[in-house]
């Protein structure tokens, strides 16, 4: 009776944590739709194509999330985490995007640009 419970209990156990590992986090679920429309927003304005799109969804998200997980990480330093993971995001934006791209995908996304409507007199 004993091992009956203990194997119900441990399949119990094992289908939850298989449930709660499929579904991404709420985080996770910000972090892409703020992704999705930092890069079309950019694409429109500096007008790379649909595949170099892509590809920096993926990379705009995977620094993100490992962003995030730094922040939470209670040994790391994180200074030094987060600074190695942004000149690990710069290295493959280089490799993505042609090199005017580049920069003023770098320009707008540092702020160094503003986007304000133009005034007309």
């Amino acid at each position: 009776m004993k091992k009956n419970i203990l194997i119900l209990t441990l399949l119990l156990l094992s289908a939850v944590t298989s449930l709660t590992a499929q579904r991404p986090s709420v985080i996770e679920n910000v972090l892409t739709r703020s992704v999705d429309e930092k890069v079309s927003s950019l694409q429109k304005l500096t007008g790379f194509s649909d595949a170099q799109a892509e590809q920096l969804r993926k990379t705009e998200l995977n620094f993100l999330l490992d962003v995030n997980r730094a922040e939470h990480c209670f040994l790391c330093c994180r200074q030094k985490r987060i600074g190695k993971l942004k000149r690990k995001r710069d290295t493959e934006l280089q490799k993505i995007l042609e090199r005017d791209q580049y920069i003023r995908y770098e320009a707008i996304n540092n702020e160094r640009i503003e986007m304000r409507p133009l005034r007309a007199d």
